[in-house]
């Protein structure tokens, strides 16, 4: 454990989609060294049935001396995530925090260049995604009377000149309001749901747009967004709920 580590989350239950690398594996990491117990599930099978690098996400969790559960899960197929949530509830009893990572990166390519089955298949993991799993955690949440719900958002979802193009962009700036109108509809319920757009970070995925090269060291890696995750993650609709929150350069943190 390291000595920022306070177990701030100790004892808490937190699923994290797309947790096979990058963002976040790191937000995983993060949630279990301050003492959460990680659901963490990736969208690829292995031949043992599990989430192929979740799997190693979860073995350096545990490596760590954390508690993880790696699970295979389609973020954009219904049944898989029913499935996920109730492996989670037999195992931990409980859920206090959702993650939605997992999502499709289409960057860059104008209207007439993406063809429908890039569209679907973004507007499915991206939107559907976090619709799927968020409604699938709330009766959890809602008989607990509290729990916290983090959107993995972008700057590209407001900002047209950094390049993310009309599908990425647009998916991400769905993911903004829906998380918005979300924190809403279920305030009453003690529940949060909050933004995190971390910016520039040095991923799997962002090393491979050709553009990002200009600023690549200029970039952080992803566990550099793990503490702004873990102030979400303890969030309630009485604290800090609605709101878009952003691990900068010098770790401000801004209200939408």
């Amino acid at each position: 454990m390291q000595p920022n580590h306070t177990n701030k989350m100790d004892g808490m239950v937190a699923i994290v989609t797309g947790a096979s690398r990058g963002l976040g594996r790191a937000i995983a990491k993060e949630f279990a060294a301050e003492g959460a117990n990680l659901v963490v599930s990736a969208r690829r099978s292995s031949p043992t049935g599990l989430a192929g690098t979740a799997v190693e996400t979860a073995q350096q969790i545990r490596d760590a001396g954390g508690e993880a559960l790696a699970l295979t899960c389609d973020v954009a197929d219904e049944e898989q995530v029913m499935a996920m949530v109730g492996q989670t509830i037999d195992v931990y009893g409980r859920i206090d925090v959702l993650v939605n990572n997992a999502g499709v990166m289409v960057l860059g390519k104008t209207l007439l260049e993406i063809m429908p089955d890039e569209w679907d298949q973004s507007i499915s993991s991206n939107i559907k995604g976090v619709y799927l799993c968020s409604r699938a955690v709330l009766p959890t949440m809602i008989e607990q009377k509290k729990g916290s719900i983090i959107n993995i958002g972008s700057r590209m979802a407001t900002d047209p000149e950094l390049g993310g193009g009309v599908l990425y962009s647009s998916s991400k700036a769905a993911i903004h309001m829906f998380s918005y109108c979300l924190a809403d509809e279920v305030r009453e319920h003690n529940i949060a749901v909050n933004i995190l757009s971390p910016g520039g970070l040095k991923t799997e995925g962002s090393a491979a747009i050709p553009w990002t090269q200009r600023d690549w060291e200029q970039r952080v890696e992803p566990e550099a967004a793990g503490p702004s995750a873990v102030y979400l993650a303890l969030q309630d609709a009485s604290t800090f709920t609605g709101q878009l929150a952003a691990r900068a350069e010098f770790g401000e943190t801004w209200g939408k």
